[in-house]
């Protein structure tokens, strides 16, 4: 009877470590993309974005719907470039957010192709 339940305390012990490391890869990823993305908010060279097109990717991430931009980015220097980024949408500007619109975005200096949008600094324009 005492082999028995070493074997069955081996096999929970197998099945939580393999639980854990399979979560673990699973969120692993999205913590490191918010992480760079909180650090590249607060350090990032600040620019501007105009969006070309965008479209659903079927993905949210904490209720929050992932989008695919393709944005035509401004640098304060007057360099611009053309980039596909990916990002949560919040709920507010959901509705508003269309082609043409500009956006404030926040450039990696050292790759112009890493960048956040900067959801906190935007303001919609207003139609008269």
């Amino acid at each position: 009877m005492g082999v028995g339940v070493g074997v069955a305390s081996l096999m929970t012990l197998v099945i939580v470590s393999c639980t854990l490391l399979i979560s673990v890869g699973v969120w692993l990823p999205f913590l490191v993309v918010a992480r760079n993305g909180r650090r590249l908010l607060a350090t990032g060279l600040p620019a501007q974005a105009v969006v070309e097109s965008m479209a659903d990717t079927g993905m949210s991430v904490n209720h929050r719907p992932v989008v695919s931009f393709v944005l035509q980015v401004r640098l304060p220097s007057g360099e611009t470039y053309r980039v596909t980024h990916r990002q949560s949408l919040p709920r507010i500007p959901m509705g508003v957010v269309a082609t043409g619109t500009v956006l404030p975005v926040k450039v990696d200096p050292q790759r112009y192709e890493r960048l956040r949008i900067d959801w906190f600094a935007w303001r919609p324009a207003h139609h008269a």
